[in-house]
């Protein structure tokens, strides 16, 4: 049986922020007895906007995929619409997939150099159930990195965000060895009196990682395959060293919808 053959199960999603820009056209009288293109093009700044518009690209467009691969036949588009009300002692209300954070440095290169991401990014990466399969992968050419930093994104926080980022960074450090051979892994980031107390000794005795107290400063990148040029600071000196991958630690916020839907959940 061949899905196409019924109605077509979309789903409405009404959040897309912005229609499709308008192509501009010449006149009718323009176009008459001659061979010129109809359609003008974008200017420059229509043309940018649209690259970035959202297309909305999680509709649901009726291919029926996930209903012919489901062998337990969990899904039925034929299951009428209900409200539910259900009781919870709890409610967790987390990120998803928005990774919803407070902003950092830009000239750490995020969003200008593809292997420069952040650590919810490598967190999934690392997942054996993520899309990588646990494989840490530079996401500009799908290469095995075998020198990585993992860098304070917020080096003036409190010693709370300090600690619990310089956790993450240790464990998920320890995972990327554990997954990756002849991986070396270095930690940038201010060391917090906590951190230094209960971890730092553990972080010092975890074969290739190296803990550098220190802030990173900037991120440069050459042409082709030249690797990131990572300038930090280290006992009031700059330091520069070629890494493959860079990770960021981010601080994490929580987005006007999360508050909105904590508003009505409250």
């Amino acid at each position: 049986m061949i899905y196409e053959k019924e109605k077509r199960y979309i789903i409405p999603f009404g959040d897309v922020p912005s229609e499709r820009a308008k192509m501009p056209e010449i006149s009718v009288d323009e176009r008459r007895q001659n061979f010129t293109e109809v359609e003008s093009g974008f200017p420059e700044d229509t043309a940018v906007k649209e690259a970035k518009r959202c297309l909305g690209c999680r509709r649901c467009l009726g291919c029926a995929l996930c209903w012919a691969e489901c062998k337990p036949e969990a899904i039925d588009f034929n299951l009428p619409d209900e409200e539910l009300e259900m009781e919870f002692d709890d409610v967790v209300v987390t990120n998803g997939q928005d990774n919803a954070f407070h902003p950092f440095n830009s000239g750490l290169g995020y969003g200008k150099y593809p292997d420069v991401i952040v650590d919810l990014q490598f967190e999934r990466m690392l997942s054996p159930a993520g899309p990588f399969n646990g494989m840490l992968l530079s996401p500009l050419d799908g290469r095995i990195p075998r020198n990585i930093a993992i860098v304070q994104g917020h080096p003036n926080d409190d010693d709370a965000h300090l600690l619990s980022s310089l956790i993450f960074g240790v464990n998920a450090s320890i995972i990327a060895l554990n997954n990756t051979e002849d991986l070396q892994v270095t930690l940038i980031s201010p060391l917090c009196p906590s951190f230094q107390e209960k971890f730092f000794s553990t972080a010092q005795n975890v074969k290739g990682l190296k803990v550098v107290p220190g802030s990173p400063m900037s991120v440069e990148k050459g042409d082709g395959a030249q690797p990131l040029m990572l300038k930090f600071s280290n006992n009031g000196e700059e330091h520069q060293h070629a890494f493959d991958l860079i990770v960021v630690l981010t601080k994490p916020k929580v987005s006007p919808e999360q508050r909105a839907l904590l508003k009505i959940l409250s």
